[in-house]
């Protein structure tokens, strides 16, 4: 029997990324626990990094392409996988058009190098505009308004949570998700860490949510009036003049059409 052994990485199942301890010994996974020494997620860790021992172990786990056939399931080698799957999706596009194959990406590939370089040279070549993933179920308009405000999809703003005094929350429900797209691990303690240097988290939320509870004040709103209310916030900066850019005002673009739309 070898030695016992522990090896320290990050998870990658959301942007969290919180640090994770491994301790395993011949091939066996013993224990995944938070890594107190990591000085972002300072041990913090979530039932999904736990649960990646049982995929390691798991004994359905896939190791090799599958092929369904009237006999039940043929391993494949890789090579013959990706020929199969090429000529089956030509062939569906050539008698059904491009649109007929449609792409779903799981979580996490935007934390994957690879597939970061691989996957939009993959999606232009197979050319088809039905494209699915984890971000257009629950963040597409965030990628949406970045793009509208920062010029690309991908620049979304990451608050600074642990140096704020004052957070307004509208519509999100970060203790449940972990501050995955905040990277903010251990959101918990960190928003009780605003209230104990005498700040405040302030929750907009039609629903009493699990955030809304641990918030100093939570604002009710009619479901699907969020545009609403913050064209009327908009409306009191401008009213009261406190629109104060700063340094901001040399790159800020709209703001007089703003104004009058508000």
């Amino acid at each position: 029997m070898s030695d016992l052994k522990t090896h320290y990485r990050t998870c990658n199942i959301c942007e969290a990324m919180c640090g994770l301890e491994i301790k395993h010994q011949d091939g066996n996974i013993l224990s995944i626990k938070g890594d107190k020494e990591d000085p972002f997620s300072q041990g913090h860790i979530c039932p999904k990094a736990v649960a990646l021992q049982d995929f390691y172990h798991d004994r359905d786990r896939l190791k090799t392409p599958l092929k369904r056939t009237n006999n039940g399931w043929q391993a494949l080698s890789w090579e013959q996988a990706y020929d199969e799957i090429a000529t089956r999706f030509r062939g569906l596009q050539a008698e059904h058009g491009q649109d007929s194959v449609g792409v779903y990406l799981g979580n996490p590939n935007a934390h994957n190098f690879g597939n970061a370089i691989m996957l939009p040279r993959f999606f232009k070549a197979l050319g088809t505009n039905n494209r699915y993933s984890s971000a257009s179920a629950d963040q597409l308009p965030h990628h949406v308004a970045s793009n509208y405000m920062l010029g690309a999809g991908m620049l979304i703003p990451i608050p600074d949570i642990d140096y704020t005094d004052f957070m307004l929350i509208i519509g999100a429900n970060p203790i449940v998700s972990n501050g995955s797209l905040m990277t903010a691990p251990g959101v918990g303690k960190r928003l009780k860490a605003i209230q104990d240097r005498g700040g405040n988290v302030v929750v907009v939320d039609p629903r009493r949510t699990e955030t809304a509870k641990k918030a100093d004040q939570h604002l009710f709103i009619r479901p699907e009036t969020d545009a609403l209310l913050m064209l009327a916030l908009a409306h009191t900066l401008v009213e009261e003049q406190r629109v104060d850019l700063g340094h901001l005002e040399p790159i800020i673009a709209g703001l007089d059409q703003l104004a009058e739309a508000v």
